[in-house]
């Protein structure tokens, strides 16, 4: 047969299968048409030209002619495949399953730092492809901020802060900066309210008052952005440069009266802040560390306020430092809050035997979620202020402090009258889950936990009430 007459004379930019990019096996219509089409070339050129006259049969399906038929076919299917890798080295063309090898290895050698992560095969393609414009253009500030660009449509801004120092004197950027940049990321905030009619209405905020919009659709894309962007910043900066990535906020505060006094009640203004209304940290000397030693309680204090993360130091006992004269010489006698809850274990339906002091009420109670107590033969009402109920069995085996009554005729222990009735209380904020486990078990320990000093702004609904005494002119 001679290597050219079966080529196609068409351009094979695009090839004429229309699966492009095409799954490594090609599956569709075209493919098989264009196989039978080859093997119809390959079988006419067989008989006509390169058999004897004695051998061509006019019967379909002679032995020969099938054996050569199936040779054909292997021909035609390498063939097809042969020019579909030829198409990977053009990336308009690359298929799907070779995107990586063939282009993302070039514009992020270093796979040891990981991959973009963008979904779909389109979405893959145009990122990497403006990755490849933008890698054969100049290691400028704005390529880097249109490489972040395209990942994002929220605003993107580059300072260069050596040249900002020099338009801007009360900056203390000078000449020492010239290596360093700043990206900032400004996204819009979008809130749900109430129209006039009633009606739900979206509306969407400036820049600056939201992350970055879930343009993808994957989840915690704020995340995934923040690691796709230190990705294209080091393939783009240049080598010397040092980037720092930021999710810029902008404050919206609007103008404020240059006056003496100013009373405002939002804490997170600093300069005008007159009383926080909170506490830096909580500290007490009856801590517990419990038999499984990352669970502390103490039934003194609630710890409500006491945000993930926040730090806990043990200052006596066997847990805190050696210099505290304890023998923890690992950690020092820090450690961390991973989660403030109410109970120990959670919620239990089996009936527990309990008793409380010092009003000596006792029963069997259940445990429901958020720490809800109830025992239909107890009146919790005739509890006082400071109550400590102690459960003597299960999972939840412990002292708690009750913080609420709770039902029609429920409200704070200790305020509400003896005799109300009420089944159900609510124990307080009293066990703290700790990053890593304390030597020992140990009671009355002194300790001190930071709490969220700026207090918690949790929307409260009044009606029917006159406010016009609160604004003055």
């Amino acid at each position: 047969m001679s290597g050219d007459k079966f080529q196609r004379k068409e351009s094979n930019l695009p090839r004429s299968v229309t699966q492009n990019p095409a799954p490594v096996v090609p599956r569709s219509q075209d493919y098989f048409d264009e196989i039978r089409a080859s093997v119809e070339k390959m079988l006419e050129d067989y008989f006509e030209v390169h058999t004897a006259s004695n051998y061509v049969s006019q019967v379909t399906g002679a032995y020969y002619t099938v054996q050569f038929q199936a040779l054909a076919e292997q021909i035609a299917k390498f063939t097809i495949m042969a020019e579909e890798a030829a198409l990977d080295g053009n990336y308009e063309f690359t298929r799907s399953e070779f995107l990586w090898q063939v282009i993302g290895g070039l514009v992020f050698p270093d796979v040891s730092q990981g991959i973009p992560q963008l979904p779909g095969d389109v979405t893959y393609r145009c990122f990497l492809q403006n990755m490849i414009n933008l890698l054969l253009s100049e290691a400028t500030a704005d390529n880097n901020k249109q490489g972040i660009q395209i990942m994002t449509d929220a605003l993107v801004t580059v300072i260069e802060k050596n040249i900002a120092g020099r338009s801007d004197p009360q900056t203390f950027w000078d000449n020492g900066f010239r290596h360093e940049f700043e990206i900032n990321v400004q996204g819009k905030g979008t809130w749900t309210i109430i129209n006039d009619d009633g009606e739900e209405e979206i509306i969407e905020g400036d820049y600056g008052t939201g992350f970055p919009k879930n343009i993808y659709l994957v989840e915690e894309w704020v995340a995934i952005l923040r690691g796709n962007a230190d990705l294209v910043m080091r393939a783009l900066k240049p080598a010397h440069a040092i980037f720092e990535y930021r999710h810029l906020f902008l404050d919206t505060l609007g103008d404020i009266e240059d006056e003496d006094r100013s009373e405002l009640s939002a804490y997170y203004y600093e300069d005008f802040r007159k009383y926080c209304q909170g506490c830096k940290e909580l500290t007490s000397d009856a801590g517990e560390t419990l038999s499984d030693r990352t669970l502390f309680t103490d039934v003194t204090l609630d710890f409500k306020s006491v945000r993930p993360w926040a730090p806990l130091e043990v200052l006596s006992g066997p847990n805190a430092s050696v210099t505290n004269g304890g023998t923890d010489d690992f950690n020092k006698g820090m450690y961390n809050v991973v989660e403030a809850r109410r109970m120990i274990s959670g919620a239990d339906t089996t009936a527990r035997a309990y008793t409380t002091s010092p009003t000596s009420l006792s029963g069997d109670l259940t445990v429901e979620d958020d720490g809800v107590l109830t025992d239909e033969n107890q009146d919790w009402s005739d509890a006082e202020e400071g109550e400590i109920v102690t459960i003597s069995e299960g999972p939840n085996a412990g002292l708690y402090r009750l913080d609420t009554l709770l039902g029609s005729n429920g409200g704070i222990v200790g305020e509400v009258s003896p005799g109300s009735s009420v089944t159900s209380a609510r124990v307080a904020v009293g066990v703290l889950q700790l990053n890593k486990r304390m030597p020992e078990a140990a009671t009355g320990q002194s300790y001190r936990v930071e709490v969220d000093r700026l207090g918690v702004r949790v929307p409260q609904v009044v009606q029917d009430e006159d406010v016009s005494s609160l604004f003055f002119l």
